[in-house]
């Protein structure tokens, strides 16, 4: 397989600078789409979003953010959304992102852990804000989405004076999304902003004047720095997984999108209809998933609803250093039987100008970089990357920056805390997350090296490895095994267990009907979550083997 490049040379040092020469040269090109599939939709031209952006600049520079000033940007409207972020990038403060979709108590912890001077947001997020006494003792801006609303009209436009940034200078906080541990606010400069962007438009093959749905909403700030109209479906982004596919075929087809972007959840509810009701996605070239390993039945379903000639590919990274690996459909299928029988999920190569190197799990946090930190080649330990993508530093979080940022000369070494190894091709395969891994009376186990051999048993939709005091599988059945079913499912599922481990090192099997996942991607399971669970139910009174209910 060949890794891509990117398909131009127009992002440049910040995305800012990117968008403005797209408006003027673009400006009638529509930039934003939003919700096509509703009588009321909205589309945004890049002399609209720029008129957008502009009022946005405007605004915030008179309510005194300037250079430096953290905003915490609360918006729903994605043009709102965009134009804000762009704006205040400009003005070199510095917003922040975060999930909708985060519980009131750890959205509160966020928002203390960065410290907000400034918000922006609807009068239901003021009112929070007072309320809950969200930046109480930092804030000291207010501002209105209502006084972001673009009052212009026609699509009349303005070639923008060059904006400048310091390309080395904090550009944004995005948080982690705690599905492995609180969330982190990660500290991008406005360089590797530019830089993800570029490399988010090599895999995703999204080139000037590509239409793009978005599953995933913050991607959606990278399409005016590609010159891309990208698109937002009708749906929950805390719900992925949920989305209407009805709807969002009806998206992809009237816009003829040619890129479709998201989740596993988001990409297997979708294929899932397009099977069941004989769609093809003609328009579609390029599929592409992250946020966690590409199943290879969704890679069947994929096939069955796209064009052949359409790229899917699976994307390996995290908040902190994205995107790290890339593997297409095809290395997907030949790496699928390894991957059933217990090898590991092969993520492909490391993109250009990224670097894995796989470490001793237990390296000292304070251990400075040495080639002694690397284990034995195909060995398994810890995923490390370096890149100019890589964030060189949390925000606020020096102790994490310790256990995370390994200082190579002036380069920064990024520990993802997954597990894995390289192959002799120069290929990276998952073996988990490191903090996952299950202890047992015959040495530990890696949930990649487990769950999918027995996703692979028929009946089962996914399954998920825990340590609730002793090793636990937990299976979520696909709907197919009702009733007495149930108790040959498990018993499958041990033959399996015994198949991939060699002995019966795993103590219980327990159906649960819905296995939790984050908020974020609707793919990571929460496992302290379902440990509790698994800890309850063995020392209930059902029936341990067979389960029930969840």
């Amino acid at each position: 397989m060949v890794i891509p490049e990117s398909p131009y040379r127009g992002v440049g040092e910040t995305l800012v600078g990117a968008f403005l020469d797209h408006v003027g040269t673009r400006p009638d090109q529509v930039a934003m789409i939003c919700r096509p599939s509703r009588a009321d939709h909205v589309r945004t031209t890049f002399a609209g979003l720029h008129r957008s952006y502009s009022r946005a600049v405007t605004t915030f520079a008179e309510a005194g953010i300037g250079r430096g000033t953290r905003t915490a940007v609360l918006v729903r409207d994605p043009v709102t959304l965009v134009a804000s972020i762009y704006a205040l990038t400009a003005l070199q403060a510095v917003p922040i992102l975060l999930d909708a979709g985060l519980p009131r108590r750890a959205l509160a912890r966020c928002l203390a852990d960065v410290a907000p001077e400034a918000f922006v947001g609807g009068t239901a997020v003021h009112a929070a804000r007072l309320l809950l006494g969200w930046g109480r003792h930092s804030a000291r801006i207010a501002v209105k989405v209502g006084d972001l609303v673009d009052e212009g009209s026609g699509d009349g436009h303005a070639v923008p004076e060059p904006v400048t940034p310091d390309a080395d200078g904090l550009a944004l906080l995005a948080f982690t999304s705690g599905s492995t541990g609180p969330p982190k606010a990660v500290q991008y400069t406005q360089r590797q902003l530019a830089g993800q962007a570029e490399a988010a438009g090599a895999v995703l093959g999204i080139r000037p004047g590509a239409v793009a749905v978005a599953g995933f909403a913050p991607f959606a700030l990278y399409g005016p720095a590609l010159g891309a109209t990208i698109v937002i479906p009708d749906m929950d982004f805390r719900k992925p997984a949920e989305v209407d596919p009805r709807r969002l075929v009806t998206t992809i087809t009237r816009c003829g999108a040619s890129v479709l972007f998201g989740s596993p959840a988001w990409l297997n509810t979708l294929a899932r209809h397009c099977v069941h009701r004989r769609v093809v996605l003609d328009t579609v070239t390029c599929v592409a998933s992250f946020g966690a390993p590409m199943p290879g039945s969704l890679v069947d379903l994929l096939a069955r609803c796209v064009p052949p000639p359409a790229l899917v590919r699976s994307v390996y990274g995290a908040t902190e250093c994205l995107p790290v690996c890339l593997i297409e459909r095809s290395e997907l299928s030949d790496t699928r039987q390894a991957r059933d029988t217990g090898a590991g999920t092969c993520l492909g190569k490391p993109l250009p100008r990224v670097s894995v190197r796989i470490i001793h799990p237990g390296v000292d946090h304070a251990a400075p970089w040495s080639d002694r930190l690397l284990v034995p080649p195909g060995q398994t330990g810890e995923i490390a990357v370096c890149g100019p993508g890589v964030s060189r530093a949390y925000f606020g979080r020096p102790e994490a920056d310790a256990a995370a940022k390994i200082r190579d000369g002036a380069e920064v070494v990024h520990r993802t805390g997954d597990l894995g190894r390289l192959d002799e091709q120069g290929r990276v395969w998952l073996a988990g997350r490191k903090s996952h891994r299950v202890p047992t009376r015959s040495g530990h186990l890696d949930t990649e090296c487990v769950e999918p051999a027995c996703d692979a048993v028929p009946g089962v939709r996914r399954t998920a490895l825990v340590d609730a005091g002793v090793p636990v599988l937990c299976a979520e059945p696909d709907g197919t095994a009702e009733g007495s079913d149930e108790r040959a499912l498990v018993a499958a599922l041990r033959r399996r267990l015994v198949e991939v481990c060699g002995i019966d090192v795993v103590h219980e099997v327990l159906i649960h009907r819905g296995l939790p996942v984050d908020i974020r991607h609707n793919a990571k399971i929460d496992r302290d979550l379902l440990a509790q669970w698994a800890r309850r139910r063995l020392h209930g009174p059902a029936n341990r083997s067979t389960g029930g209910a969840s």
